[in-house]
């Protein structure tokens, strides 16, 4: 889609430049000029938007010397054409601020999401992503499964090692986290030890088959495993009649059933329907 649009923006560029060579347009070249350039709104980066102008402003200088002369005097088809150029200029000023605005509220939907440890989406992200999620799925009667997953013993590790240690182990569980799962499965950080993966459209079983290699991967990640570094997880899988806090208790409880036997386990729960 993106490069059908930079392919159309050029096309049109062409055109008009076309048009600018058989009749003198001036002025009046710049505004289908402009709407050029406005059209680079659809593109997000703002390099796009300069190159568009400086190509617009390119032909409509170019314009000058190549298309046919004409009976009024030279001033004027001066001004004219300077004149086509601020209207390329304030076009291409106008597109950018706003594509400099929305990146801005980008940036900041990006940071209010986002654990600034890990990288991996925060709490006010899951929250937001459960309650979505859980609405479409049950709509359309998919598979959704909850995995809670809690870093074991990390209070030890922070005092045995110091606070940097434990950093270090909450990133790299949850780069092992992130590395195991779809992309399409969000990964949160919902407190210090403990995260929470969404499986979307995954039964419970599949679901139950890729932490285990998460709990394996961590338990023998070499920088971790110096650290004797495991996790314990629940999985829940969604009911019907299932919202984000039931679904989330019901994941919390498998997590305290790994921890109450042992640590370094998974353990799932059935449905509210059946259990």
């Amino acid at each position: 889609m993106k490069d059908r649009i930079n392919i159309a923006l050029f096309i049109s560029m062409l055109v008009i430049f076309g048009l600018d060579l058989v009749s003198p347009l001036g002025v009046a070249a710049g505004t289908p000029y402009g709407l050029v350039v406005f059209a680079t709104i659809w593109t997000k980066r703002i390099n796009e938007t300069y190159l568009v102008a400086l190509v617009g402003i390119s032909f409509t200088i170019l314009g000058y010397f190549l298309s046919p002369s004409i009976v009024s005097a030279m001033h004027a088809v001066i001004i004219n054409r300077a004149l086509a150029v601020i209207i390329i200029v304030a076009s291409a000023l106008l597109v950018i601020r706003h594509k400099k605005a929305h990146q801005h509220i980008e940036d900041l939907n990006i940071l209010t999401t986002t654990d600034p440890l890990t990288g991996v989406k925060n709490r006010l992200a899951f929250d937001r992503i459960m309650g979505e999620e859980i609405v479409r799925d049950i709509r359309y009667k998919r598979d959704l499964s909850l995995a809670i997953i809690d870093i074991d013993n990390l209070k030890n590790i922070n005092d045995t090692f110091g606070h940097d240690k434990g950093d270090e182990v909450i990133k790299g569980a949850a780069d092992e986290i992130r590395n195991a799962v779809r992309k399409t499965d969000p990964v949160c950080r919902l407190g210090g030890d403990e995260f929470a993966i969404i499986f979307i459209e995954t039964d419970i079983e599949k679901a139950r088959s890729l932490v285990e290699t998460i709990r394996n991967k961590i338990a023998h990640n070499p920088i971790l495993e110096a650290a004797e570094v495991t996790v314990s997880i629940g999985i829940a899988k969604l009911d019907d009649n299932d919202n984000t806090a039931t679904l989330y208790k019901r994941a919390d409880e498998a997590l305290y059933l790994s921890k109450r036997q042992g640590r370094n386990r998974v353990t799932t729960v059935p449905n509210a329907a059946n259990g």
